[in-house]
């Protein structure tokens, strides 16, 4: 399961669930060091982690999508 950080609200992270859309509400103390907005994670047993590749990887198919709605 991949969880994206949608955004912080007074000490809690909400995650999105990347396949069903659910919201799930974090503390931010969870979270990895260095989580931000976008990021995406993995859970583990130990927690949540971040995966750097899979971010990296959601942003360039967002800006794809941003050039090909400005080229229309």
């Amino acid at each position: 399961m991949a969880l994206v950080i949608d955004r912080f609200e007074e000490g809690l992270a909400v995650l999105e669930d990347t396949e069903t859309f659910e919201c799930i509400e974090c503390p931010v103390a969870n979270l990895p060091k260095g989580a931000r907005e976008g990021d995406v994670l993995t859970k583990s047993g130990e927690g949540y982690l971040l995966d750097p590749k899979e971010t990296e990887a959601r942003i360039l198919r967002i800006k794809e999508k941003m050039k090909r709605l400005k080229k229309n």
